[in-house]
């Protein structure tokens, strides 16, 4: 396009521009994570950061430098084009290319702070345009304005385009010399001429001559018809090679043996259901739980991803499978005898997928062929957090955003930019795939896992009850479009599918610790004192609450979760809900029994005969929880990832290979130490609260009248099976319990 003379100045200025405004985004950025920064260089000294990591953070880089010059680059496109259109002076050139660059930069931030409210970027448009409905009436407005420089642009170039077709393609005009007969004399005159022509005007007649011959005009109206001919015949073939070529899904015959679907669902509480009485419509949840067989009373063996999925996988409690906390160094861990691995022997292909991998090592280990998920690693961490820039931020949910900023795409924990979508987009192309054996798939949403927040839910006006709630309906929503993937690829016409929680989320509420403290049994003389044997929370929590998940045994809401099996065209269901008391670790022996296979080394109990009704009840039995290492900074329901990444910072290593996280052997120690345990059998619980290295203060509560007491010589303990619950927790775990070791509370709060 011929823009002759400031159009290189013109890209030079706004190549200045636009590195202005990059500095401006690391300052602003750097300013308002000025702690994360001072943090880092702490972490950096306490850990060894392997350089493996330093290709990520270059490629990262590089990747937004290159994205800034590709804006520059567009702008400077459409500014060529809308000058070309409106045919604006060169003097005027610059100022053109300004005014677009600026509109740009404000549309984009604009629109990250309409689609990213949670952006650190987007709190500074709100400072100055606090209103949502001003800012989007501005949104609308340069919204408008950039669609009209677009528009301009484009057709300037179709303009530009057509003047240089029809000088490839046309007559050329030309100017020739023209003889009158009768006067002899030549004039020029310029007309679109067909090579030697005669013009006859009036009564004379005018002889011209051309330089363009006749066989030279017939070139040209041949290059172009076959220009047409071929325009068309690429246009015919589009249509009829999308008509007759409609994408399939894999419709393939049903495998002797049924696709087996685990799905779980991060931190879900039951009683945030509808189809356990919840207010809020959760209506895919329901649908599924109502042609189920579900389990109303069940129950993780430990309330962290991590020990909770190994637990589903191996069938054994943590202290059975040596998976006792998250991240746990696996190097000396047997992973021979887990689902994935029995049933890929069987002939199934293995597939584990998870949006959220910074502390849940699930990986080939236990058995799985392929792991779809983020990056896992120490990048994670660091260019996850840090990757909130507003071009970036507008990309990286885009196919284009996954290639560049793979650490950001579909990631649950970068929840500033997370979509609920770019999972399913993640997972959908293994869904797809053509498969001649049966399909063996654990998939992880976790959505619902604090600070329950994601790209389209702005987190300020809610509190952490409110949030947590919306999560909720927002993941049943995924859920559901998985669903949907399953049964567009025909998954579903004959398997198994289980649902469950990895475990509950207590959110403080009164009775998410079961120890109501007009329920309390005492003996001491004030009898309005309440021994506080939990540990101290910032929330300052009373006696009846808790926080998080996997902080405390007797909030049973950290413990309790959804489980649910259903059978798609295999075998017989009674749909019915069930209240025995079961464990995660029932899904393995479960699962195996329905395909008429044994469960090695296996603690769990095959559920089959219960919900084919050949049985109406389990026998009653000992389920064991225990908690994971909580420092103080994690007994709150507003934990600040900084603030737990340095108080327990001391704990991990960072493998120089995989760069991932893993917690380090001589603090592992450390981690039992402050393990609390817990026997729930029949209508009891028996808890034991650690207080130091050698004692535990023990707390008895009945489950079905709330009543408890911290002394097992009471009448109403000696009343229950607590002393035989006790030598079941000292077996299990290994602890040394008698006299000495087992104390009362030193402290207490009051009733009132």
């Amino acid at each position: 396009m011929e823009l002759k003379g400031k159009k290189e100045g013109v890209f030079l200025s706004l190549l200045l521009l636009t590195g202005f405004f990059f500095l401006l985004e690391i300052s602003f950025f750097i300013q308002g994570n000025r702690v994360y920064f001072s943090d880092f260089i702490y972490v950096s000294n306490q850990l060894s950061i392997p350089y493996s990591i330093i290709p990520g953070i270059l490629f990262f880089i590089f990747s937004q430098i290159i994205l800034h010059v590709l804006y520059c680059s567009l702008v400077f496109v459409i500014f060529k084009g809308v000058a070309y259109f409106l045919s604006v002076k060169r003097d005027n050139f610059l100022n053109l290319g300004i005014i677009i660059w600026f509109a740009g930069i404000i549309l984009i931030l604009l629109l990250n702070q309409h689609f990213f409210p949670n952006s650190k970027f987007s709190l500074l448009v709100s400072f100055f345009l606090p209103n949502k409905l001003i800012s989007n009436i501005v949104l609308l407005l340069f919204s408008t304005f950039c669609v009209f420089f677009i528009i301009f642009g484009i057709l300037g170039w179709l303009k530009y385009c057509f003047s240089i077709f029809d000088k490839f393609f046309g007559y050329r005009y030309t100017r020739c010399e023209c003889h009158p007969r009768e006067s002899g004399d030549p004039f020029r005159i310029d007309s679109r001429l067909r090579g030697n022509d005669t013009i006859v005007s009036g009564n004379d007649t005018i002889t011209c001559r051309c330089d363009i011959t006749g066989n030279n005009i017939r070139r040209h109206k041949i290059n172009r018809h076959y220009f047409y001919g071929l325009f068309i015949g690429l246009i015919s073939f589009s249509f009829i090679y999308i008509y007759f070529h409609q994408p399939t899904s894999t419709s393939t015959l049903p495998p002797k043996r049924p696709n087996i679907v685990i799905i779980g669902v991060d931190s879900l509480r039951p009683d945030f259901l509808s189809f356990f009485g919840s207010d809020r419509a959760t209506p895919f949840f329901d649908s599924f739980l109502n042609q189920a067989s579900v389990f109303s009373e069940a129950v993780t063996p430990l309330a962290r991803t991590f020990p909770s999925w190994v637990s589903v996988f191996t069938g054994q409690y943590p202290v059975e499978n040596n998976i006792r906390t998250d991240l746990q160094n696996q190097d000396h861990v047997n992973f021979q005898s887990t689902l994935p691995q029995i049933l890929k022997k069987e002939g199934y292909e293995t597939i584990f997928a998870t949006d959220e991998t910074r502390f849940s090592n699930i990986d080939h280990n236990i058995g799985f062929e392929r792991i779809v998920s983020p990056p896992v690693g120490l990048n994670d961490f660091l260019l996850g957090t840090f990757n909130d820039f507003p071009l970036s931020n507008l990309l990286v949910n885009t196919f284009i955003g996954q290639k560049i900023f793979p650490y950001s795409y579909a990631n649950r924990s970068v929840d500033f930019t997370y979509q609920p979508d770019s999972f399913l987009n993640l997972i959908k192309p293994y869904l797809k795939a053509e498969r001649t054996k049966p399909l063996f798939l654990s998939i992880h949403f976790c959505l619902s896992h604090n600070p329950y927040v994601w790209s389209q839910l702005k987190a300020a006006p809610l509190n952490i009850q409110e949030r947590y709630a919306e999560s909720v309906i927002r993941v049943d929503t995924q859920v559901k479009q998985f669903f949907s993937l399953l049964e567009d690829n025909h998954l579903l016409d004959h398997a198994i599918v289980v649902l469950l929680s990895d475990h509950g989320e207590a959110l403080e509420f009164p009775g998410d610790r079961i120890t109501e403290k007009d329920l309390f049994i005492s003996d001491h003389q004030n009898k309005q004192a309440i021994p506080q044997f939990y540990p101290p929370s910032l929330d300052e929590e009373a006696v009846n609450q808790s926080a998080g998940h996997g902080t405390d045994v007797l909030g049973l809401s950290q413990y309790h979760t959804v489980l649910a099996f259903r059978l798609y065209g295999f075998g017989q269901e009674k749909v019915k809900v069930y209240s025995d008391e079961v464990t995660l670790l029932d899904i393995k022996p479960t699962i195996l029994a329905f395909l008429g296979l044994s469960s090695p080394k296996s603690s769990g109990s095959s559920l089959v005969d219960l919900i084919s009704g050949k049985i109406q009840t389990l026998p009653k039995r000992h389920l064991f929880i225990e908690s994971d290492f909580t420092p103080q900074s994690i007994q709150t329901l507003y934990p600040e990832k900084r603030k737990v990444m340095l108080e327990g910072i001391e704990l991990f290593q960072i493998d120089p290979v995989t760069t991932r996280l893993t917690v380090k052997d001589k603090m592992f120690k450390m981690i039992l130490e402050s393990k609390q345990y817990a026997d729930i059998y029949d209508q009891w619980i028996l808890a034991l609260y650690p207080t130091n290295q050698f004692h535990y203060i023990p707390i008895l509560v009945n489950l079905e009248n709330g009543l408890w007491t911290d002394d097992l010589h009471s009448k109403f303990a000696l009343q229950s099976p607590a002393q035989a619950m006790l030598q079941k927790l000292k077996c299990f775990y290994s602890i040394s319990l008698n006299s000495k070791t087992l104390t009362r509370a030193s402290t207490f709060v009051s009733k009132s």
